[in-house]
């Protein structure tokens, strides 16, 4: 089970199931067409 609290965080944790289920350069791809810049930068 994962879980988060808060919008970012919960923006966080939906790239990080994307990155488990369908590897990391989709979860790129998927931040990028989200527009969506964490500081700092996800791995």
């Amino acid at each position: 089970m994962v879980t988060s609290s808060g919008v970012s965080a919960g923006i966080d944790m939906a790239l990080y199931l994307v990155a488990r289920l369908a590897g990391a350069e989709r979860a790129r791809q998927v931040r990028r067409n989200m527009q969506y810049d964490p500081q700092p930068p996800i791995q």
